[in-house]
């Protein structure tokens, strides 16, 4: 505290000089400082001043580290100043930053000098530039691949990087994705030929986002455009404000294109000690909350205000955001952080990071492995007289959100069957599969609309284009309503039970019981209309979430049984041998018995 007091002091006669008659400020500043240095005691601490390289005028809230250190940094207060522990390694680089604000008149780079313990350093940021240059042609992934090669790997095998060339939005947007697109619905033939319909809002944001709203999905040219969601698609994101339920750069998220030099070298990012000087990076504390994802995964149509998707609100309700041990934000299942430390850059020199500093960008969604993770399934079956009842349950435990999530036309299905020898018991109460489950006049095994069991989703409804009858159901720029919501919202259970008769059944034995649990990424009959057979980026359009299995022995069921036995040849003869020979002695009891016959007289 000493030192920092008397740091603060003379810093302040460094910058104004000495207050006297004739007395010149550069001078004066120049021996303050040497005087500073003479009568300041030793100490271990990195002490120094964070100024605006244009004024020079002190910068408060600056967050000062030592490059790569995990944990709280140093924030200044009004003074600038700052004062960092012995570093206990020999020179360092020190970092400075004021994080990025929408709201500040001017914002900052962030800046870096070198230091040992002892030392007292001055560092300068620079000015964020105003001005922005549109339009301008995005960066691509291949740009960012050269310093970044392993985030650039991850993330092309990804949804975000086909997002600008998905061939299901194409068949649903322009009918020209895959062989089978054009068929049912097509958005630009349904639709007047000025509506946009804002698919390239969040798909191909980079080139919407130079013209928002008015950019037609099919008519993208822009190489960074194509991309879809690649790198600079969210690091060149400045801000999300608080206006979650608009739609992307149409009201939620601040994009900025500096006019200054290389424009996809100016960045955002969570980490606020990024000084490569070939790089021009702003510390964005929106990076590491949950809200940053909303930009494209909360919205409304902007028209009729029906839900399009709602998984940042499903998060806000889900106990994964309340504070404490279990609390996780998006960013933490779907971008986790590396197991081991390493650089950011495969540049050669870089500094080493904990591993908490390295996230991934795999965007890892649903799949075969992370829904059986997240969703579980149980099922119970017994005997109730003569029905057999079946008790399920669906929990969504580890997801963060609804299940399923998302774009409207991803649902599940819960499908319950109970047979004997092979014949499917009748249902006599219990829900049943809704309308989605099987496309329209379908009779193949994925076809499971009525059958015994649970439909999970999200069915919006209203009329296309504004005209017509309501239908349902319908993608959100359609949408005007809700028709029905049975998603399971992120910690809770879907419960459901079922009975079937068992007084048709023939023969004795044990009911087969099972309970399978089906995600779908598309509505069954839209699917099928498409021909889609699998995703755009070659998964499966259905996975098989849980399977239960349980067998019944149903014998009970038809009370109790008289047993009758059976004799063999030898007992038969001997109780017939019995029988003669003791109606023989019968009869001849009868002949002696007194008075049996009377004598006529």
């Amino acid at each position: 505290m000493f030192r920092l007091v008397w740091y603060k002091e003379l810093m302040q006669f460094i910058r104004y000089g000495f207050r006297f008659p004739g007395a010149q400020s550069g001078v004066c500043g120049l021996f303050g400082f040497i005087l500073m240095l003479v009568i300041s005691p030793a100490s271990a601490q990195i002490t120094g001043q964070v100024v605006d390289d244009v004024s020079g005028d002190p910068l408060a809230d600056a967050r000062v580290r030592i490059q790569t250190t995990t944990g709280n940094p140093f924030i200044t207060s009004s003074d600038g100043l700052f004062s960092l522990p012995d570093p206990d390694q020999g020179a360092v680089t020190v970092t400075a930053v004021v994080s990025y604000d929408a709201n500040n008149a001017i914002n900052y780079i962030t800046g870096s000098a070198l230091a040992a313990a002892g030392d007292t350093i001055e560092i300068r940021l620079d000015r964020l530039p105003d001005a922005d240059r549109i339009p301008y042609n995005p960066g691509t992934a291949l740009d960012c691949a050269t310093c970044h090669f392993d985030q650039f790997s991850q993330w092309q095998d990804t949804s975000h990087a086909g997002a600008g060339v998905n061939t299901w939005v194409r068949d649903l947007y322009s009918g020209d994705g895959t062989p089978g697109g054009s068929n049912g619905y097509v958005f630009r033939d349904l639709h007047d030929d000025d509506d946009t319909g804002f698919c390239a809002t969040c798909h191909t944001p980079l080139a919407d986002a130079q013209d928002p709203g008015n950019l037609f999905f099919d008519e993208v040219t822009l190489a960074g455009g194509l991309d879809g969601v690649n790198c600079l698609a969210c690091h060149q994101m400045a801000d999300v404000n608080d206006d979650i339920d608009q739609l992307h750069h149409l009201g939620q998220t601040d994009y900025r294109f500096p006019d200054q030099g290389a424009t996809q070298l100016w960045v955002w990012g969570p980490l606020d000690d990024i000084s490569f000087s070939t790089m021009r990076a702003s510390h964005q504390p929106k990076f590491s909350d949950a809200q940053f994802c909303s930009s494209c995964h909360q919205y409304n149509n902007p028209d009729t205000n029906a839900p399009g998707q709602t998984t940042y609100t499903e998060w806000l309700d889900s106990p994964f955001a309340q504070p404490g041990p279990d609390f996780m934000r998006c960013q933490d299942c779907h971008m986790p952080a590396a197991e081991e430390d390493g650089p950011i850059s495969t540049i050669g020199g870089q500094p080493v990071r904990d591993a908490s500093q390295r996230r991934a960008h795999t965007f890892i969604g649903a799949t075969s492995d992370t829904l059986p993770a997240a969703i579980e399934l149980s099922m119970a079956a017994r005997l109730d007289g003569d029905e057999l009842v079946v008790d399920a349950e669906v929990f969504n435990r580890g997801a963060g959100h609804a299940f399923p999530t998302g774009v409207s036309i991803r649902n599940a299905v819960l499908v319950i069957e109970a047979r004997v020898n092979g014949q499917q018991l009748n249902q006599i109460s219990g829900p049943v599969i809704p309308f989605y489950g099987s496309s329209e006049g379908g009779n193949e095994p994925e076809d499971v609309a009525g059958l015994p069991g649970r439909g999970y989703a999200r069915v919006l409804q209203g009329r296309i284009n504004g005209q017509g009858p309501v239908e349902f159901p319908v993608l959100f720029i359609d949408a005007e309503s809700v028709l029905d919501d049975t998603r399971i919202p992120s910690g809770q259970r879907d419960e459901s039970s079922y009975r079937f008769s068992l007084a048709d059944i023939p023969d004795l034995g044990n009911a087969e019981v099972t309970a399978r649990l089906l995600y779908r990424r598309a509505w069954r009959d839209l699917a099928v209309t498409k021909n889609w057979t699998e995703t755009p980026r070659g998964g499966p359009v259905e996975i098989e979430v849980a399977r239960v299995e349980q067998d019944v022995d149903i014998t009970l069921a038809r009370g109790p049984i008289q047993v009758v036995p059976v004799m063999g040849t030898g007992s038969m003869l001997a109780l017939i041998t019995g029988l003669l020979l003791l109606g023989w002695a019968t009869m001849r009891s009868g002949l002696r018995r007194p008075g049996s016959y009377r004598s006529k007289g």
